[in-house]
């Protein structure tokens, strides 16, 4: 078992200061995605949420830490996977708020396991949610994520919807991290932002993979943000863009 490892503070143009924690084994997900920024360790792919670590002990390693750098604007709760596979998140993120109330809490899903009741009510403890969302198609969907057999494509946006529909003062902000040649044209974003239009996120944000494979899974340049607003003329939720600047 990886040992839990806490990270920053490290600035966020969104966030403030944050603080990493994680508390997940690498690589343990429901997706193998192509731009996973964790690297290339083999994936145990599943839907099955583990224990993984105490959350006493993930508390304390926090408190080392932030006695040493002192409490963050934003504890950012993620894993070397998805952190909702963690079945001690929500007593996590509870714990974390009643020790550091003056701190928010974060996490960034990609939302495979919110058809669960009991994830998104732990998920809840969190704000923003993060949550990634990059394709509404099949074949985007498994070429980007290349899910666990049992992580639907259908059950991913019914998720989305349902968390929506039961937050109150909870921000939503969905990720899009965009691939060259896969999902990235304006037939594929028209079909996307029709679906972010009847969500209503808070934010999206528009992204790109770190992570260049040779034909496999190489980076948008800074020109696809004019292809995204020319898909999405007619929408009007809000978009933020980090992309690459124009050479």
């Amino acid at each position: 078992m990886d040992p839990v490892t806490i990270s920053g503070p490290n600035p966020h143009p969104l966030l403030g200061s944050t603080v990493g924690v994680d508390f997940s084994p690498k690589k343990v997900c429901s997706y193998d995605c192509i731009y996973c920024g964790v690297g290339v360790n083999t994936t145990k792919k599943t839907m099955e949420r583990e224990p993984f670590h105490p959350v006493g002990d993930v508390l304390d390693a926090i408190a080392e830490h932030v006695e040493e750098h002192g409490i963050p604007d934003t504890f950012f709760l993620t894993g070397s996977g998805e952190p909702m596979l963690y079945a001690g998140f929500g007593d996590l993120a509870l714990a974390l708020k009643k020790a550091y109330p003056g701190a928010s809490r974060t996490v960034y899903t990609n939302g495979s396991l919110l058809l669960d009741p009991q994830v998104r009510a732990e998920i809840a403890h969190c704000d923003p949610i993060q949550g990634n969302l990059d394709g509404v198609d099949e074949p985007t969907f498994l070429r980007l994520s290349r899910p666990h057999r049992s992580a639907l494509l259908q059950d991913r946006l019914t998720g989305y919807r349902t968390l929506k529909a039961e937050l109150s003062e909870q921000r939503l902000w969905l990720h899009g991290v965009f691939v060259r040649g896969v999902g990235d044209s304006p037939e594929d974003l028209k079909s996307l932002g029709e679906v972010l239009a009847e969500l209503e996120p808070d934010l999206y944000i528009v992204r790109t993979t770190r992570r260049t494979i040779e034909g496999l899974c190489e980076p948008v340049d800074a020109r696809f943000r004019a292809v995204v607003e020319t898909a999405w003329s007619r929408f009007d939720f809000p978009v933020q863009f980090l992309l690459p600047e124009a050479a």
